[in-house]
């Protein structure tokens, strides 16, 4: 590692799910706070080397569609004024262990999301629309993370890269952001420079960001048509691939955890909810499997974008074991399904919630 890079601070409440290539999740206990620490935030990577990246000589180049092309170094980035979001990043793939039946890709469980603060520049103070040419419609946002993937028999070197709409890449919350939580990236989260997109899952926010290519027409790299997309059953996802985009209604419950002895009394159970598609207005809890619903209450502070922390006072009595779930609506009018419609890749898993605990005898 570059000696003038942060360091890597992991925390024992990051539960390894993948060697090759490294990625990590939350133990759900963990996802306590509004504010998810760095040392216990989720990692998703796709290949095996960590790009090494010196703050020196980084470069940020913007091309294609444009007037003209350019070029930014870390420190042109820090001089221009400062943009802050509050953003949850979910891991597309993200709960893809209780997918029925099983799908291909890393197992993460339910901890492939946190909630953070980014600051940067958005993206539209250095790319701005008077800037992109007529007839542009994508932008394409590459990092520095290349390895290998299989594609039809065939080894083939990549390069990590995803385009979003012109119109969402240059809304003033799609940032470059170099700072998470009032620190330097680190080299898990992208160092020096990442892309944040709120509201999108996490495969737009791409990491170790080096080009950005305005494009005038679609992008077909492997990790836009052959990731990323839904592929139900009976299909192959080569023709008019569905793409993953935006975050669907989602709840977690992070306290109790499954499989905890609940004693009688009150206990209070905690969770989050998100939503890429409208902001989150019911939490329902059910504490006898699903039978009875009745709301929860939302706690702590709330920001567009940002996972939306809620609690439920439980009168526990009956000993034995008793299921919880929760489930979320948004403004939208989306609410959380009992599971998903399979598709290859498990991508998108928001099914309502379901853990165990157990209540002793007294």
């Amino acid at each position: 590692m570059a000696a003038d890079r942060p360091a890597e601070p992991r925390s024992q409440d990051l539960l390894v799910t993948s060697e090759a290539p490294l990625c990590f999740e939350s133990a759900l206990p963990a996802l306590d706070e509004w504010i998810t620490p760095v040392q216990t935030f989720y990692t998703r990577s796709h290949f095996s080397e960590t790009p090494d990246l010196g703050p020196s000589s980084y470069r940020l180049s913007v091309k294609g569609a444009v007037e003209a092309p350019f070029s930014l170094g870390l420190d042109d980035l820090r001089a221009r004024p400062v943009k802050e979001v509050v953003a949850t990043l979910e891991c597309a793939g993200n709960s893809r262990s209780y997918v029925t039946s099983s799908a291909e890709g890393i197992r993460f469980g339910h901890g492939a999301v946190g909630n953070a603060r980014w600051s940067g520049i958005s993206l539209r103070d250095i790319l701005t629309p008077d800037m992109v040419v007529s007839g542009a419609k994508e932008v394409l946002f590459e990092g520095a993370d290349v390895g290998e993937e299989e594609e039809e028999g065939e080894t083939l070197e990549v390069r990590f890269g995803r385009s979003l709409p012109l119109e969402t890449a240059l809304r003033a919350d799609t940032i470059l952001a170099y700072e998470m939580n009032g620190a330097p990236l680190t080299p898990d989260h992208g160092y020096p420079v990442r892309l944040i997109v709120p509201g999108w899952y996490a495969m737009a926010s791409v990491k170790w960001l080096t080009h950005i290519t305005v494009l005038t027409e679609p992008f077909e790299g492997f990790f836009q048509r052959r990731r990323y997309i839904f592929i139900n059953e009976g299909e192959t996802g080569q023709q008019s691939p569905r793409p993953v985009t935006r975050l669907r209604v989602k709840s977690i419950i992070n306290r109790p955890r499954h499989g905890e002895i609940v004693h009688s009394g009150v206990y209070t159970i905690q969770g989050k909810a998100w939503s890429g598609e409208g902001e989150i207005v019911t939490v329902e809890v059910s504490t006898n499997g699903g039978r009875d619903w009745l709301a929860a209450e939302p706690v702590g502070p709330s920001a567009h974008g940002a996972w939306r922390q809620w609690e439920f006072p439980w009168k526990v009595s009956g000993a034995g074991h008793h299921i919880l779930m929760a489930r979320a609506t948004d403004s939208a009018g989306n609410t959380q399904p009992v599971g998903i419609d399979w598709n290859f890749r498990g991508y998108a898993n928001n099914g309502i919630h379901t853990i165990a605990v157990e209540v002793p005898a007294r």
